[in-house]
């Protein structure tokens, strides 16, 4: 896999588990591996590297973060404590 907007090799994985909780519930887990170093962007779905991402752990491109205004979700999730990027 490609970075789209560089172009560099991408690396690592995304897992995906089924868990049965105590009361029976079913439950998928996704976990990355420890060498992922991409983002497939939560509302575009553009694959990206962690390079050309500001904030890769927020799942979003620096682009939909600017469109969409979400830096009040940046500021949900911890990734910023900043209401707005500048």
């Amino acid at each position: 896999m490609n970075c789209e907007l560089c172009g560099r090799d991408v690396h690592g994985d995304i897992l995906t588990d089924t868990l049965t909780l105590p009361d029976g519930t079913w439950v998928v887990a996704q976990t990355a591996t420890p060498d992922r170093d991409w983002i497939c962007c939560d509302a575009c779905n553009i694959l990206l590297c962690h390079e050309c991402c500001r904030y890769p752990e927020s799942g979003y491109c620096d682009t939909c973060i600017e469109t969409y205004s979400l830096y009040d979700v940046l500021v949900e999730r911890g990734v910023s404590d900043q209401k707005e990027v500048g």
